[in-house]
């Protein structure tokens, strides 16, 4: 198991309401939250691991907040 607590910039949000609003499903939405942890916290916003690839499953929990 992994935690990851990570800031995510506000386009972020603003992509996962427009999502949800246009009614994208649950994998949709997953997908777009792994494009921007695997971007902000595994490649470091472009600094190392430039061709990984990050699949977001068996969620346990997730807690949002803003800020």
């Amino acid at each position: 198991m992994r935690w990851i607590t990570q800031d995510l910039p506000g386009e972020v949000a603003r992509e996962l309401f427009a999502a949800r609003d246009a009614g994208a499903g649950e994998q949709q939405q997953t997908a777009i939250l792994a494009r921007a942890l695997g971007h902000a916290y595994f490649r470091e916003w472009g600094r190392r691991a430039h061709g990984l690839h990050v699949t977001f499953r068996d969620v346990e929990f997730v807690d949002f907040s803003i800020g």
